[in-house]
């Protein structure tokens, strides 16, 4: 029996026992400081106390991205938390102050709370108050009435708009930077909009550590458990696996999915486990254990070939069957299913799918009509690849050109070039070409056709759909130049990705963010593609994008009614032409 079992089984929720998932029972747990990922917020925080360079820290964000843990972290850097010792609603040191949670605190207390916190740099203290945003908004208000009122001054709606606005701003933008309300100076931090994507690897390794497992070795079941069979799996193609589970979830997050950090914990824990406790592997037999059970199966909620329902509780296997990625038709599916060819795979994994491929596959040849395939033999056979690919995506032994190539295929034809400019500083050359895709899609945008050396981008008004005039008003033009894609620096002293970068495109004096799905909508526009209303997140950045356009680069307005000109677009056959139109003395000129 391995305790570590129970706890892996308590940190997700599909069975009866998720307390395991909730912080103030992770913080008693035993394995509490094994599966710990250290965070570079807990290192800032203490500095502030252990340097006497007080500041008032308020942080948010959504249930489960490990804001206890932060406390804790913090706690323990300062040596005032002992291992297994709970926390309380709130306590005082000689130079630290915090509140576990003021959403916790009734209602009439909490702007004296939050009060406290913010004072605690005049009594030579730091504190670190959490708050879900709500109640945060909620004090906030109240406390700046109350600041007004003994000014004698009026807290008008205004007041209570622009209080709001710089609250909700700092959360967004989640910068560096300390605000002043009420005459009390603080950080405001959202850990939600924390990059937290590099904590999945280090939180698997953490799981299939060794020292963990030491109680299967002496166990009668040890070899036909599954849950063994996953982590030796696991720890023998670590770096496989953990790097298709890291970018799994990049994709997510780069497309406004973000996963909580307890939400990967319980998608990692239940992919080792299957929910399988000890015992039931010890009284249970389990039908074909290492494949039904296995690390690539799980991951993605299925039992076997079978999808399981009742686990899309689980929003990582949630978005992993709505993505549908094991029914990606991939470059190998031609080895895979008609060579059967398994030397992609480690000879464990060769063994155990050799059989599972003559049970389910179907044979390729030319058959008399009285010989053909069964809809539920088709339907075996389509399962059957799914899973196999499962087993691909995850274990494949491919070297780094390959993984590339595998996930592209996957999440984008741009997917690793993306990731490689958000992780480090890249030459110009490789700016200047996606400044060239930019250019270019948005030119076929505007316009309906390829640019083919034109060095000017028009900004047409046309209709909002994949139909274009012959004639279109000239709204403004930019130049090719006035396009710059830059990388910003997007590390703070709370950021957890080092050497992040920010893919931008400088428009002027402002900078507009290219996220992922819109650097694939740029390549898919030049593709021939140009549906774009599945992605409310993509929407929203091409019409942000549009309006920028328009609001740095639009045609000037004429001085006056007589000195009416227009400029129009139009598609002829031997190409496209802009031509001015002005209108006066009851004259149209056209040049």
């Amino acid at each position: 029996m391995n305790e570590f079992v129970a706890y892996l089984n308590s940190v997700n929720n599909i069975g009866g026992n998720t307390t395991g998932s909730l912080a103030e029972a992770q913080v008693k747990s035993q394995y509490y400081e094994r599966m710990e990922v250290d965070r570079q917020l807990s290192n800032y925080v203490a500095e502030t106390v252990k340097s006497k360079n007080y500041k008032a820290f308020i942080l948010t964000g959504h249930a489960g991205d490990g804001k206890t843990s932060i406390l804790v972290q913090v706690l323990k850097k300062l040596g005032y938390l002992n291992p297994g010792e709970g926390l309380d609603r709130e306590k005082e040191y000689k130079d630290f102050y915090y509140v576990k949670d003021m959403s916790e605190i009734p209602e009439d207390h909490q702007v004296k709370i939050l009060t406290k916190a913010l004072s605690s740099i005049k009594r030579d203290k730091s504190s670190l108050l959490i708050s879900n945003t709500g109640p945060l908004l909620r004090a906030f208000t109240v406390l700046e009435e109350n600041n007004k009122r003994e000014k004698g001054e009026v807290f008008s709606t205004e007041d209570q708009i622009l209080l709001q606005s710089t609250l909700l701003s700092q959360l967004d933008k989640n910068e560096d930077h300390e605000v002043e309300i009420a005459g009390y100076q603080f950080l405001l931090i959202n850990i939600a909009r924390v990059d937290n994507v590099l904590f999945a690897p280090k939180i698997l390794k953490h799981m299939i550590d060794e020292s963990l497992w030491t109680a299967c070795g002496t166990c009668e079941c040890k070899d036909r458990c599954p849950i063994l069979n996953n982590q030796r799996l696991v720890a023998k193609q670590y770096d496989r696996v953990s790097t298709f589970v890291e970018h799994y979830y990049r994709y997510l997050f780069e497309n406004d999915k973000r996963m909580t950090i307890r939400q990967m914990v319980g998608q990692l824990s239940y992919a080792i486990t299957g929910n399988l406790t000890c015992n039931q592997v010890a009284t249970k037999y389990l039908k074909e254990p290492f494949f039904n059970y296995n690390f690539a199966n799980l991951f993605f909620g299925c039992y076997g070939l079978d999808e399981k329902r009742e686990v899309t509780q689980i929003k990582g296997i949630e978005q992993i069957r709505i993505l549908g990625i094991d029914k990606t038709a991939l470059d190998v599916d031609y080895r895979l299913f008609v060579n059967h060819d398994l030397s992609f795979f480690t000879p464990e994994i060769q063994k155990e799918l050799e059989g599972l491929n003559n049970k389910y596959r179907q044979h390729y040849q030319f058959a008399s009509e009285d010989q053909e395939i069964s809809p539920s033999e088709r339907k075996i056979e389509m399962k059957f690849r799914r899973a196999i690919r499962r087993f691909y995506l995850m274990y494949s032994l491919c070297d780094n050109s390959s993984m590339e190539g595998l996930l592209n295929q996957v999440f984008g034809a741009n997917y690793t070039e993306y990731c490689k400019l958000i992780s480090k500083k890249q030459p110009k050359h490789v700016l200047r070409n996606l400044q060239s895709t930019i250019f270019q899609a948005l030119y076929i945008k505007n316009t309906g056709s390829v640019p083919d050396g034109i060095m000017e981008l028009p900004l047409t008004l046309r209709r909002e759909d994949d139909v274009f005039q012959n004639v279109m008003l000239v709204l403004g033009r930019v130049n090719k130049g006035d396009l710059e894609v830059m990388q910003l620096p997007a590390s703070n002293p709370f950021e957890d990705y080092p050497d992040k970068q920010i893919v931008a495109l400088k428009l002027e004096d402002d900078v507009f963010r290219l996220s992922l799905p819109m650097v694939n909508y740029f390549q898919e526009l030049i593709s021939g593609a140009i549906a774009s209303n599945n992605n409310p997140a993509l929407t929203h950045g091409i019409a942000t994008l549009d309006a920028l356009l328009l609001d740095h680069f639009s045609d000037s307005l004429p001085e006056s009614e007589e000195d009416c000109e227009i400029r129009v677009i139009i598609n002829t056959t031997s190409g496209q032409e802009i031509e001015t139109i002005s209108l006066s003395d009851n004259h149209l000129n056209v040049w």
